[in-house]
């Protein structure tokens, strides 16, 4: 009965997709990041009226806004690209009031009916059935937003994480909707990738200041809107996949998310919440990616249209925009009296580097002690005698304490005064970057491991002392951490 169940569900979601988008082209996700360097785009092409075994041809134009059209070359297309390379998803689940009713909205029904039970099961069939590669990403929200994690491989780390969802105090029973949406773009916008952000709701936005004229005690007076969520979407390059979990809908959620790149879902149990979150999944999986060299219109928005040809010569388009920055293409606006700085200040920082020293020069050779059994690093032993004796007892030149597998006379650092060398001799567990070694000619930055103390040669004093001199030796001790 519940396998019945599962793939009544599943049907419903792929037939609710197929309603909500059509059977022609989206331009799912517009990914920036080697434009700066590489000036190349890639598109994420959602085209179930082209599926096939076939790598269709495509076409990509650009334009500013208000410019005309150019066609732009494209380097690659590829499908199967999110299965080879993973695909990162962020929960953004609502934790509002009503989320602890039952499925038929009504108060006190058992724990097993509450749609917030529902919810987590249906996540966590989810996490069941994602690839290696995939990223999941966990978001809940009411009066107040909390990220539980970003997208991460530990799954478990996500388990925890909707373990740990309680229901709400009346005062963070609200439904900040599209201020938590802004803010998880926001969160969202660091993972590289195919990003995909689910948002599930049951009901209507129902913010916190609008309903009581008090601030949000964590955002104060802000505000966010579709729009705004449209825009920060758009600036990110994240698509938005809504799922509507209740009877109230939010009237322009279901457009925010097409207008994202993304899909609408309705679902009433976990059984077609997990349906939607596997067809969501299949979706992308099934998209094609193509790459782009990007134009160098003025402007920072680009206007991009995708026109797709399959193999029975079918045409298929569809127009998104995104945000370049200034650096490939200049901004509109004339350039203030103050931007030539912008190039002066790092110039100037450049000759100072160059022409002053930063750090003064030592007139002595020494080793500096990066680590020690108690910590104590970034000390420095100045090497003033013809021969250093360095161990555990008193008795030696350098006494370094706290490893009790430090010997007494554990290396022995000798100089010679003709070759203006140093050489480190020992019996025993004792390395020189990373070889065991006797004895050994020092040179400049060497390594040497003592029994686990660790620490650096400089040999500044080998560059310094005139020929026929020797250091006068020290007959201070210098005791190590």
């Amino acid at each position: 009965m519940n396998i019945f169940r599962y793939g009544f569900a599943l049907m419903f979601a792929a037939l609710a997709s197929a309603i909500g988008t059509g059977q022609g082209l989206a331009i799912t996700q517009i990914d920036t990041e080697r434009l700066l360097f590489g000036q190349s785009v890639r598109l994420y092409l959602s085209a179930p009226g082209a599926a096939g075994a076939e790598t269709p041809e495509v076409e990509v134009w650009e334009s500013a806004p208000g410019g005309a059209w150019e066609r732009r070359p494209v380097t690659a297309v590829s499908r199967d690209v999110n299965d080879a390379e993973g695909i990162a998803f962020f929960f953004l689940m609502d934790n509002s009031g009503s989320m602890w009713t039952g499925l038929d909205g009504r108060e006190g029904a058992p724990s097993e009916d509450l749609r917030i039970t529902h919810a987590k099961a249906a996540a966590r069939a989810f996490l069941a059935e994602v690839s290696p590669k995939d990223r999941v990403g966990l978001g809940v929200f009411n009066t107040r937003y909390w990220k539980a994690a970003d997208p991460v491989e530990d799954l478990e780390r996500i388990s925890r994480g909707l373990e740990e969802i309680r229901k709400p105090a009346p005062e963070d029973a609200y439904t900040e909707l599209y201020l938590s949406l802004d803010r998880a773009l926001t969160d969202f916008a660091r993972t590289p990738g195919r990003r995909a952000l689910v948002v599930l709701s049951d009901g209507e936005d129902f913010p916190y200041r609008a309903r009581t004229g008090k601030p949000n005690p964590e955002t104060g007076t802000r505000t966010a809107g579709p729009a705004d969520v449209v825009e920060r979407a758009a600036r990110e390059g994240i698509t938005v996949y809504v799922v509507r979990f209740g009877n109230e809908k939010d009237p322009s959620l279901g457009d925010t998310a097409v207008r994202t790149g993304g899909k609408v879902f309705d679902a009433s149990n976990r059984e077609e919440l997990a349906a939607v979150y596997s067809t969501i999944r299949a979706d992308v999986l099934a998209e094609i990616a193509v790459d782009y060299r990007a134009g160098m219109e003025t402007g920072d928005r680009r206007n991009v249209r995708a026109v797709l040809r399959d193999g029975r010569g079918r045409e298929f388009s569809s127009e998104r925009y995104y945000y370049s920055g200034t650096v490939l293409g200049w901004n509109r606006d004339i350039p203030g009296w103050y931007y030539p700085a912008f190039l002066l200040v790092p110039v100037l920082l450049w000759l100072a580097l160059v022409l002053f020293k930063l750090e003064r020069e030592t007139t002595e050779a020494g080793l500096r002690l990066l680590y020690g059994p108690s910590g104590g690093g970034t000390r420095v032993f100045t090497l003033t005698a013809p021969q250093t004796v360095i161990g555990s007892s008193a008795a030696a030149d350098f006494t370094i304490g706290g490893n009790p597998s430090l010997k007494e006379r554990h290396a022995t650092i000798l100089f010679d005064e003709g070759q203006k060398a140093y050489t480190v001799v020992g019996d025993g567990n004792l390395s020189v970057n990373n070889r065991e070694v006797r004895r050994k000619r020092l040179e400049p930055g060497d390594v040497i491991n003592m029994a686990g103390t660790v620490v650096v040669f400089d040999d500044a004093l080998v560059k310094k002392t005139p020929k026929g001199r020797l250091p006068q030796p020290s007959r201070r001790k210098t005791r190590g951490s």
